[in-house]
């Protein structure tokens, strides 16, 4: 567990950078969900993966405040937690990168259905440009980050 909480405060910390400062055409990386995907990936207890989707939602939206429903990141963060947890240890380790990048997909669809709601009903192509480029700049921040830190053998070993 201290190998979670020990990424916690770099995540929040790059949150605030790219929330703030390394936002490209307004839109944000959604480095929290990252996180969520990526640290319940090698959880076997759905319960507790899906517990810590929504405690790190709450805190993204109680603290840093990413968005404007309250609650629904930790909706978000539930269910990616939730299903990124039922992979199994063996199978992931092959489609590492298919899994958390699919993750990526459904859980900012999901916050962008929420988000964007307006435009889902109103101008479809712009929900889903903005669906588009709030995920694949996510998914780029990811893959530096996987990188970067060298996540994919910390994650799979833990």
């Amino acid at each position: 567990m201290s190998f979670y909480i020990k990424y916690f405060p770099i995540a929040v910390l790059l949150q605030l950078v790219f929330s703030e400062l390394l936002s490209f055409n307004g839109y944000q990386a959604n480095i929290m969900l990252l996180y969520v995907i990526l640290f319940s990936m090698p959880l076997g207890n759905t319960s507790q993966s899906t517990l810590f989707g929504f405690l790190v939602g709450l805190f993204t939206d109680f603290v840093l405040f990413s968005g404007i429903y309250v609650g629904a990141s930790s909706l978000v963060f539930s269910i990616c937690g939730f299903w990124a947890s039922k992979i199994s240890y063996n199978f992931a380790f092959r489609n590492f990168d298919i899994y958390w990048i699919s993750f990526v997909h459904l859980g900012v669809f999901i916050y962008s259905l929420f988000r964007y709601d307006f435009f889902f009903f109103n101008d479809f192509f712009l929900f889903l440009s903005n669906w588009f480029f709030i995920t694949y700049f996510t998914c780029f921040v990811g893959f530096i980050l996987i990188t970067l830190f060298s996540l994919k053998d910390k994650i799979l070993n833990a």
